[in-house]
């Protein structure tokens, strides 16, 4: 009897060294496979074409944006019309957008409303497969309900089409804009401005114009015909954005901010060449194992990451890889600090398109705990042109002669003096765009030496220091 008792130990303590072999033998693979499943739900489906053909939708972008954080999870759409999501956090509400293929937002989800000239566009997910979609111009809609639960809120739709007022806009159709009375406060002022009448205060309203564009797609959140990138109030909430961590480029979880700095310099043959300078901080007490750009691969081809030489400078450029670094080399700040960025050149060709999407996806953790969320960022609608600058002597005046940011006047310029070393010397006050001269003081600079001088030309700060659009005059003579 005893001697069975002990076979039944023995037996019981092989297997459990079989199996303990065997989940040791397996965690590579366990790894390998969590490298592109993501802890979350994996949400599959398809698209089609209100033409009918699947196949049309081949490289469209689906992304699935989270209605209170903007935070959102996407998939690219393949030759047959289908898409997988992964990591999808089921117990929120969430709505729809369609990008093209060079990631320019083209079209958002949309029901009918509860009330007339109003459409739904925020839903539940019931299953782990949505129902089939078809892309109709600038919205998208199901094909049936059977998996999703409508969620309440409405946004504008005036004429009763199903189309977004937002969306409307964007066709060229008449849409009055709805412009919220009232100046910027202070900081610390309380914000209970509610631009749409929705009930929700514009600080917590995934959408402040009820448009129906969510403001991280939306360039213009409030709706009062200023781009939010010189809108000094670009959530209407009667707080200067400048004093406050509130609007879409902050988010409530895992990321603090997330900025983007487009830097344009005009070369002496006219044309333009592009820098992005991307910064995402880390709220406090995160940690992230990779941080990714996700972009159109026409605007990132051939890009080049810039480093400077802390001692001489001196730029070396390095083909990009897409990441952003926290590394102590990249204009980050100190190493581990909770700071990414990159400094990437553009392709001469390559230009940002007015309303493309990138996203910076943050993962953290590994295996099959590995966590993965997308945040979004939108280039602003605009049209920029080349800007040059002139000096007169005797007057010590220099001019600017361009519009920058096309139409818009309500952005700052200043100049810049350099000795003949390159190195700054001077660098004016802003000067409001209205104005198109500067009088140079004396002490700026010193009779007999040369001197060059550059035109900046920038948008405002929503985040300090980081104004979203830079626009760099070429080099002209202080003679």
């Amino acid at each position: 009897m005893e001697g069975r008792v002990l076979s039944k130990r023995n037996l019981s303590q092989m297997l459990l060294l079989m199996l303990l072999l065997g989940c040791a033998n397996g965690s590579s693979d366990s790894g390998s496979a969590a490298a592109t499943s993501p802890s979350g739900e994996i949400i599959k489906g398809s698209i089609k074409s209100v033409t009918g053909s699947q196949s049309e939708m081949n490289q469209w972008i689906l992304a699935l944006v989270e209605r209170d954080t903007g935070i959102a999870h996407s998939g690219v759409i393949n030759a047959i019309g289908n898409y997988t999501i992964e990591g999808v956090d089921t117990s929120v509400a969430y709505t729809l957008v369609l990008l093209d293929p060079q990631y320019r937002f083209s079209a958002v989800l949309t029901y009918a409303g509860l009330n007339p000239g109003q459409v739904r566009q925020y839903f539940a997910i019931g299953e782990n497969r949505l129902p089939t979609l078809v892309h109709n111009g600038p919205i998208i809609n199901f094909t049936d309900f059977s998996s999703i639960a409508w969620e309440k809120n409405e946004a504008a739709d005036a004429n009763g089409n199903l189309i977004p007022d937002a969306m409307e806009a964007s066709a060229g159709l008449a849409m009055t804009p709805r412009v919220f009375a009232g100046a910027p406060g202070l900081a610390g002022t309380a914000t209970t401005a509610d631009t749409d009448a929705d009930g929700l205060t514009n600080d917590v309203d995934g959408d402040i114009d009820g448009d129906g564009l969510p403001n991280w797609f939306d360039p213009d959140d409030d709706n009062d015909a200023v781009p939010d990138a010189f809108d000094t109030d670009a959530n209407a909430d009667e707080v200067v954005d400048l004093s406050q961590d509130l609007g879409d480029q902050y988010f409530p979880r895992l990321v603090k901010f997330l900025a983007l700095q487009l830097v344009q310099d005009v070369q002496s043959d006219g044309s333009l060449a592009s820098t992005l300078m991307f910064t995402l901080r880390l709220l406090e007490d995160e940690i992230a194992t990779s941080v990714l750009v996700k972009g159109s691969s026409t605007l990132f081809t051939d890009a080049a990451a810039v480093q400077f030489d802390p001692n001489t400078g001196e730029a070396t450029l390095s083909s990009w890889d897409q990441t952003l670094l926290d590394d102590g080399n990249n204009e980050d700040g100190e190493a581990g600090d909770g700071i990414f960025t990159r400094r990437v050149q553009l392709a001469s060709t390559a230009v940002p398109k007015a309303n493309q999407v990138f996203f910076v996806e943050v993962t953290q953790g590994a295996g099959d705990t590995r966590m993965v969320h997308e945040f979004p960022f939108t280039f602003p609608s605009m049209v920029t042109g080349v800007i040059t600058g002139a000096y007169t002597s005797d007057t010590r005046k220099v001019t600017m002669t361009g519009s920058p940011f096309g139409t818009v006047t309500d952005y700052h310029w200043s100049v810049h003096v350099y000795d003949a070393n390159g190195i700054k010397v001077f660098a004016s006050e802003p000067i409001a765009g209205s104005s198109t001269t500067y009088t140079l003081p004396t002490g700026a600079t010193d009779e007999g030496e040369t001197y060059t001088a550059r035109i900046v030309a920038t948008a405002i700060d929503r985040i300090p220091s980081f104004p979203s659009w830079v626009m760099r005059s070429a080099s002209f003579n202080l003679q």
